[in-house]
């Protein structure tokens, strides 16, 4: 099986000529560095884990709609009450959905209409 340094050597050849394979497979280095820090994909990773799950996407479409307690999602989605706050506060922890106190309840909306476009967009 090719090593990644044989594989690099038969691209380099055909991309670049100067200053050797270490001074490329460096600047690539350098180039992943500078892309972002690495609590940058972290946070980004937890954002999009948040959006992979089917209820919470429509939890997502719900709120989009109107502002919900965890009762009117429970009822909407038929969740019980703790699938429905797990899902909430999920969201609510990866700036997805946002959510206020009205007496004893509590009640959540999306965080960004943009969210919306997102998944819509991603799901066409």
């Amino acid at each position: 099986m090719e090593t990644v340094q044989e594989r690099l050597k038969r691209r380099y050849s055909e991309v670049c000529r100067a200053g050797g394979l270490e001074k490329y497979i460096s600047d690539l280095r350098k180039l992943a560095k500078e892309i972002g820090e690495e609590s940058f994909f972290d946070a980004k990773a937890r954002f999009f884990k948040a959006l992979s799950d089917p209820t919470r996407l429509k939890i997502i479409k719900l709120l989009a709609e109107r502002e919900m307690c965890v009762c009117e999602v429970m009822a909407a989605l038929n969740l019980t009450q703790p699938n429905a706050s797990h899902h909430l506060n999920l969201l609510e922890r990866e700036g997805i959905a946002k959510k206020r106190r009205e007496g004893k309840w509590i009640i959540y909306k999306l965080a960004s209409p943009k969210i919306l476009q997102l998944i819509e967009w991603t799901l066409t």
